[in-house]
């Protein structure tokens, strides 16, 4: 049974199904304020066998079983007057339209699809609204029935773009609506009004084009225009980075240099050139056949001290053999060649780089595995003397950051005649950091000026001419412009503790390119003193100038599609602007992009710009350049812009907030962090637990620092508390039987190791290492068996005791699991010394 969807303004029907004795409908219905009475009108007298089983009610979205608890029909003696029937429903329906019809029972008394008999089937349902009584600020005028037909849209030729097709377009138009009208004559007001359209027509098409297309993100073709449009969301479109490279500066005596003195680069592939070169013997074809690398310091005019005696430094080896820097070390011994006094000239901050120059099996140089090559920072250097010897020792340490990442072989035996080769490892001083790029200085074009006269009426007098800065973006020169991101200093102050912050050297050659600047100065050269620098003013690159003041000097550099660099400033709104007239010298490097990203010994020249110094005899780049990137795609850009400021944190919210913030910006000593929120009573805490790398040691430093770290995002009305993460200490007892022909005590001696909390000597971890748990990592009774089955000589596994220590048994060794709260990890020591951080009892059975 469905309902007709005609609809009709004069219903005839109406009275004609009235005025019928033997058939009846549906009127219309009213719903009670309650919405659980539905008053139901018929046309006519109700049937006599009507029933509640009779009525149907469908629909609905959220309520869509209603249910008929009984009905009462109300007949009027009057014959003139229609019947009413009261029906009691629950629940009431929701907001959307239900249908309310009158349905035929079969011979089980059960509803059909059949119309009621006796009723007409147009009227035998009836929508019901349930919320028409409802307050409402709507027009209750009804729409039309039936609408008017939608005028046609005149066919518009959207190929016209210039000013002859849009005359022709709205000629056209005008026939079709003025037939009447067919004036062509330029002095004709209709032609005027035409050609006056068509030429806006022309002026808004071009706009369109040029303009309007790089208004938008998705429109934009111009990597100025991008880089602009993404910023607005909180995104830097970057333009790559140059490549850093160590080189190691071999020299015959000690000598200061200036960074501005020399720069090095890669063999410039011309015949017989020494190893020191004048700035005037460089090829001058180009491409150019060489790169070019300039020391990076930290202090440009700080002077760069080489000493003869820092060229190679063995490592001391207290007069043993076979020996060796194990892997993750952060101290050594150094041998001084002095005889009289200390000639090594370390100190903090220096670089140095562990090599390995021979081969630990033949001794052989060619033998030397390049791969065992590592920079370190010192962080301490203490002169010392062998009491036994006398010979002059310094004694070294560098960070966490610059662990050795490989064991240094020092001494080894050989294996052919069994004889002890030495240093096969040693230290190289006189490291310097270089990066990618060439020096080039040029003067700029003068910073054009209009004069503007000021309003004035007949009655004033002289009026004073106002010099305003005109359009100025000037172009550099040379493309391909150098970006780098600011060199770190070697230690910061560090307000949670005592000891500086040393910044490590592996982490001055990663550099991330959303901070990269362009490698540009500029100045503003006076008129009275031509490029002299004692009279010129700098001004200051910015990535932008949407925190720069009205009167900054600062400036922007935009790289577009050629990689041209174009300079642009302020209007004296987020940046002052150059006043007119103003000259300015730009001195930038060129260079950068992947192709700095040199192999290991392709840096083999020093050049230097004014005086040859003899004194440097070897330059070279132990480990390879890395760290030069390609400016971001556009369409990368375009991909990530629009939702890169919701994957970034800034501002903490709930609990968990706090601790992505932690893991995200302490991935290198944190390993995991969990965060609570609760009420104190007077206001809401956060409690965030860190659970650190063992070699991060959790000092109160590193907890001071995430504290300090965490206030910046902290929510109003949140205080914040970072403490070590909750650990729980176990007893484990388990019964091993061992194999026939295994002795106990070597099975036992594996099986504490594989269930240490330590590094193994195969390098692997311990089954309770700290850094193989986290927060809520229950212990299963199934790997503990598994791992102890592993253990060679190992028969089988039963487990006695798996509980916490000093805790009574919770069934965890029933269930298979030891459960930990979210904010507890395990730990078992087995340390005698410290027995309340877990205690292991392994009993051995069998074997010999």
């Amino acid at each position: 049974m469905t309902t007709s969807m005609l609809l009709c303004r004069d219903e005839r029907r109406r009275n004609a199904v009235r005025a019928k004795p033997k058939l009846n409908g549906l009127d219309y219905l009213e719903v009670s304020e309650d919405q659980l009475t539905l008053s139901v009108y018929f046309l006519g007298k109700a049937p006599e066998n009507i029933s509640k089983d009779n009525i149907r009610i469908s629909g609905g979205q959220r309520v869509t079983k209603i249910a008929v608890l009984s009905i009462d029909v109300q007949r009027e003696q009057d014959l003139e007057m229609d019947d009413c029937m009261q029906v009691k429903i629950y629940p009431y329906g929701d907001f959307s339209t239900y249908t309310f019809c009158l349905v035929d029972l079969d011979e089980q008394g059960r509803q059909t699809d059949l119309p009621l008999s006796g009723f007409d089937p147009r009227y035998v349902c009836l929508d019901i609204n349930f919320k028409v009584s409802c307050p409402s600020d709507l027009d209750c005028k009804q729409t039309p029935i039936c609408p008017s037909e939608p005028a046609p849209i005149p066919e518009i030729n959207y190929l016209a773009k210039d000013y002859a097709s849009f005359r022709q377009l709205i000629y056209d138009r005008l026939a079709l609506v003025s037939p009447d009208w067919q004036e062509r004559h330029v002095p004709d007001l209709g032609v005027a009004l035409v050609e006056l359209l068509a030429y806006v027509g022309d002026q808004l098409s071009y706009y369109q084009d040029a303009v309007a297309t790089e208004a938008y993100l998705d429109t934009a073709r111009q990597r100025i225009s991008v880089r602009r449009h993404v910023r607005l969301v909180d995104y830097r479109l970057h333009e790559g980075c140059n490549a850093r490279a160590w080189v190691c500066l071999t020299v015959s005596q000690d000598i200061s240099l200036k960074a501005d003195d020399f720069y090095v680069l890669t063999s410039p592939d011309t015949a017989d050139r020494e190893i020191l070169l004048k700035q005037e013997e460089l090829p001058k074809t180009l491409p150019r056949p060489y790169l070019i690398y300039e020391p990076l310091v930290e202090k440009r005019q700080s002077p760069i001290e080489l000493f003869a005696a820092n060229n190679s430094i063995p490592i001391y080896t207290w007069g043993d053999a076979q020996c060796c820097l194990v892997k993750g070390a952060t101290s050594a011994t150094l041998a001084d060649p002095g005889e009289t006094e200390h000639q090594l000239k370390l100190k903090i901050c220096d670089v140095l780089i562990f090599e390995e120059v021979k081969g630990s099996k033949t001794g052989n140089p060619a033998d030397a595995d390049p791969a065992h090559r590592h920079a370190v920072r010192v962080t301490s250097v203490e002169n010392s003397t062998d009491p036994l010897t006398g010979q002059f020792i310094v004694e070294i340490e560098w960070s966490r950051d610059d662990a050795l990442p490989f064991a240094v072989c020092v001494s080894a035996i050989k294996q052919d005649d069994c004889s002890l080769i030495d240093n096969i490892s040693v230290v190289y001083g006189n490291v310097l950091l270089v990066d990618h790029g060439e020096s080039i200085s040029e003067e700029l074009e003068p910073v054009p000026g209009t004069t503007q006269l000021p309003d004035c009426d007949d009655r004033c007098g002289l009026r004073e001419a106002v010099k305003l800065s005109g359009w100025y973006r000037p172009t550099l020169t040379r493309a391909e412009l150098s970006f780098s991101q600011r060199l770190p200093n070697c230690y910061t102050s560090n307000s949670c503790g005592p000891l500086p912050r040393y910044t490590p050297a592996s982490s001055l050659l990663k550099q991330d390119v959303r901070k990269a600047l362009a490698q540009l100065e500029l100045y503003e050269i006076p008129s009275d003193d031509h490029c002299k620098e004692a009279g010129a003013v700098k001004w200051n690159i910015q990535a932008d100038l949407l925190d720069s003041r009205d009167d900054d000097r600062h400036f922007v550099a935009e790289v577009n599609d050629d990689r041209q660099v174009q300079l642009r400033f302020g209007a004296n709104e987020m940046g002052r602007a150059p006043t007119p007239g103003t000259r300015f010298m730009a001195r930038y490097r060129i260079g950068n992009s992947p192709v700095g990203n040199v192999g290991a010994g392709t840096i083999t020249h020093v050049v230097f710009r004014n005086n040859l110094n003899n004194a440097i005899i070897q330059v070279r780049n132990p480990l390879p350049a890395q760290g030069g990137t390609s400016p971001e795609a556009l369409a990368e850009a375009r991909l990530l812009a629009p939702h890169a400021f919701r994957d970034t944190l800034q501002r903490a919210i709930t609990a968990d907030d706090y601790a992505q913030i932690v893991r995200r910006d302490f991935a290198g000593k944190v390993q995991k962090a969990s965060a609570t929120l609760s009420w104190t009573g007077s206001g809401y805490e956060v409690l965030v637990a860190v659970d650190p790398y063992a070699a991060s040691e959790a000092c109160p430093q590193l907890l001071c620092e995430i504290d300090r770290h965490l206030r910046r995002y902290r929510r109003i009305g949140h205080d914040v508390q970072v403490v070590v993460a909750r650990y729980v200490a176990l007893h484990l007892e388990m019964k091993v039987c061992v194999l026939p022909g295994y002795l106990q005590a070597h099975v036992k001696a594996a099986l504490l190791d594989a269930f240490s909390n330590r590094l193994l000597a195969n390098g692997q971890r311990g089954f309770f290492h700290p850094d193989n748990l986290s927060f809520g990592d229950g212990v299963y009774l199934s790997k503990l068996v598994a791992a102890a089955q592993a253990v060679t000589g190992v028969e089988n596994v039963t487990m006695t005791v798996f509980n916490r220590l000093y805790a009574a048994p919770d069934n965890a060794l029933e269930n298979g699991l030891l459960p930990l709260a979210a904010m507890e990890i395990a730990r078992l020591d087995n340390d005698p010394n410290f027995p309340e951080n877990g205690k292991l009892v392994i009993k051995t059975e069998g074997g010999r």
